[in-house]
């Protein structure tokens, strides 16, 4: 397993370094999932959906005491990752190597190595994505790739799809799902305090596996929501609606580091 040394001295497991440093910053120093009035409070229970390599439930159980922490994590070789990025945290945490969806099944996931945060059952919609770099090349390629300007814009697209062909090469793996109200119940949950989402283009589906009486539990929701899906035009806007139909107060991020690309944050509170 590589290791790596973060900004703030701290030494992770890793699978992708881009991935890594990319998921420490949106976390650590952006601090996205801390805004907007979302807090922890000692003894809180936090469900971390997306878990990714475990860096969310390393942050957020440096900020209270005594914290449950739930995470979920479909793909077998980044929940081994952040088993071992976790093993030490200072909270009492139950990890799962499933995805949460709207049904129980197997299914199929494209793991991508080489940016392991992206994996995702419900792929980007490819031309989509190849249209939102070329929209923002100054501010998103060339700032990571400065040789990028020299590159003339009649070749950019070119040069763009084979950058995101060699960066999203995928790997099929099978890979369990479940819905969070089957875990509410195994587990006699009775308040889920905070419940983070970045379910990679399928928050739709995670919400759809709560139960009314689940709904009731939920405190407060920080998420990404992807728009860069075949028919996730205005997903920001129906989550909102959900949301607010079952009782909480909104915030929608649309000036996100991501917003540029299709992804935006969301926060909601229980009124």
């Amino acid at each position: 397993m590589k290791k790596l040394k973060l900004p703030n001295g701290e030494y992770i497991n890793y699978i992708d370094k881009l991935t890594a440093l990319d998921v420490y910053e949106e976390i650590n120093v952006e601090n996205d999932y801390l805004q907007h009035g979302i807090s922890v409070k000692d003894g809180a229970l936090i469900f971390d959906v997306g878990a990714n390599i475990g860096l969310f439930s390393r942050f957020i159980a440096q900020q209270a005491k005594n914290l449950k922490i739930f995470t979920f994590e479909p793909v077998p070789a980044i929940f081994k990752v952040l088993e071992a990025n976790l093993a030490e945290t200072p909270a009492d945490i139950k990890n799962y190597n499933i995805g949460l969806g709207d049904k129980s099944e197997s299914i199929e996931i494209n793991f991508y190595p080489r940016v392991s945060a992206d994996s995702a059952i419900v792929p980007f919609n490819f031309d989509l994505k190849v249209q939102k770099y070329l929209e923002n090349y100054k501010e998103v390629i060339c700032q990571n790739t400065p040789i990028a300007r020299v590159v003339p814009k009649f070749l950019r697209k070119r040069v763009v799809k084979s950058f995101l062909k060699i960066m999203y090469k995928s790997e099929k793996v099978s890979c369990q799902i479940r819905t969070l109200s089957e875990i509410v119940k195994e587990n006699n949950i009775e308040k889920i305090d905070y419940l983070k989402v970045d379910a990679e283009n399928y928050e739709r589906q995670v919400l759809a596996g709560i139960l009314d009486e689940d709904w009731e539990k939920i405190q407060q929701i920080a998420m990404e929501v992807h728009e860069h899906i075949e028919g996730g035009e205005n997903l920001l806007e129906e989550i909102n609606e959900l949301l607010e139909k079952k009782g909480f107060k909104v915030t929608l991020d649309k000036e996100s580091r991501f917003s540029n690309m299709g992804v935006h944050m969301l926060y909601a509170k229980k009124k």
